[in-house]
């Protein structure tokens, strides 16, 4: 039998509404740590940084490790999303292990672009965002008179898109997961509302006020606003009919098997580990939101009727959402068409016989 060794030093904060947060204890210091497995990598990577901190939070004045101390607890800090707060907190950890005992007087960029070298093209274009706010307070609370990391360029990559589904993806996912099932829960809550991962996990009738779901984002801050027992178009009909007999009984919608909410981070994992399961090996939970975007454009929906349903701001935005639009279907289709909702094109499914 293999044996499971527990890492040390492990402290679990559990909220009252259910959110975990975990830290390592380095001295007398809590190092955040990401509510993940133990055994995943990212887990492990911040688990060794954070060992790597050091463990006095009485840092030598003027260092960089000083300076990440005070923008921790400055009001520009505090003012950002807590999604945003998370992952920026380990990353600061990080940099303060790294590069904490240098001084904030002699950064240059050169130091700063051979830092972002030994990461990969989109961890450092995230990571210089995070110098270059870093070295900002740096420069208004008066640590060195300029910004270092805004000159610094990084290597431009092609970021993976995530696919839309299509009504074949979502029929074999639906002939892999039954209604009832939490994989089934999670897929059709996302694909219904169109809403992001750190949004979604916190769906439910709490939110729904006159059959309408209304929603701020965490990532924007923009509104989303979602029919869920309104009249809607009728091409939307049978997925909502599909959605609806999917919810549980409970407040919130999408729940882990034993019936309790389920974590932000571990929602896009478990949603693509169902979509590998049932043979969609390159399809995200951010895809199903693109999905309902294309199929709002498809039937005719305007970019603002779109916008208010998935809560983008700009036109910009939801033409990156909708590039795949059928543009033959849209110039075929004749105004009563439009008007209706009802297409030759339709791109509803329909509602599963026997569920």
């Amino acid at each position: 039998m293999r044996r499971i060794v527990r890492l040390k030093g492990i402290k679990v904060v559990t909220k009252k509404d259910g959110r975990r947060y975990l830290y390592r204890r380095v001295g007398g210091l809590l190092v955040s740590l990401p509510d993940l497995p133990e055994n995943h990598p990212e887990f492990i990577e911040a688990y060794n940084a954070a060992g790597k901190v050091k463990p006095s939070p009485h840092f030598k004045k003027g260092t960089i490790a000083a300076l990440i101390v005070d923008f921790k607890g400055s009001r520009e800090f505090k003012a950002r999303k807590t999604s945003t707060r998370r992952v920026w907190q380990r990353r600061l950890d990080a940099m303060s292990a790294a590069y904490g005992s240098g001084m904030v007087m002699d950064l240059r960029p050169e130091h700063i672009r051979r830092a972002l070298r030994k990461l990969t093209p989109g961890a450092a274009r995230s990571e210089r965002t995070i110098w270059r706010a870093v070295l900002s307070y740096a420069v208004d609370e008066e640590w060195r008179p300029d910004n270092p990391a805004l000159g610094v360029k990084t290597e431009k990559y092609e970021s993976s898109p995530h696919v839309p589904w299509s009504l074949s993806d979502v029929r074999a996912f639906r002939d892999r997961w039954p209604i009832g099932s939490a994989e089934r829960q999670a897929m059709e809550v996302i694909y219904w509302t169109g809403a992001r991962c750190i949004d979604a996990a916190a769906l439910g009738w709490q939110l729904v006020t006159d059959g309408v779901l209304e929603f701020e984002q965490e990532k924007t801050g923009g509104i989303a606003v979602v029919p869920i027992t309104t009249p809607v178009d009728g091409f939307l009909e049978a997925d909502r009919a599909i959605f609806l007999e999917c919810l549980p009984k409970n407040l919130t919608w999408i729940l882990t098997r034993t019936g309790k909410p389920r974590s932000v981070k571990g929602l896009s994992q478990f949603v693509s580990a169902a979509a590998r399961n049932a043979g969609l090996n390159d399809r995200t939970a951010h895809g199903l939101r693109k999905s309902r975007a294309t199929i709002l454009a498809n039937n005719g929906w305007t970019p603002h009727r779109i916008g208010a349903w998935t809560g983008h701001e700009s036109l910009a935005e939801i033409a990156h959402y909708t590039r795949s639009v059928n543009k033959r279907n849209l110039v075929s289709r004749t105004e009563q068409d439009q008007n209706s909702g009802n297409s030759p094109r339709t791109v509803s499914i329909n509602r599963e016989k026997g569920n």
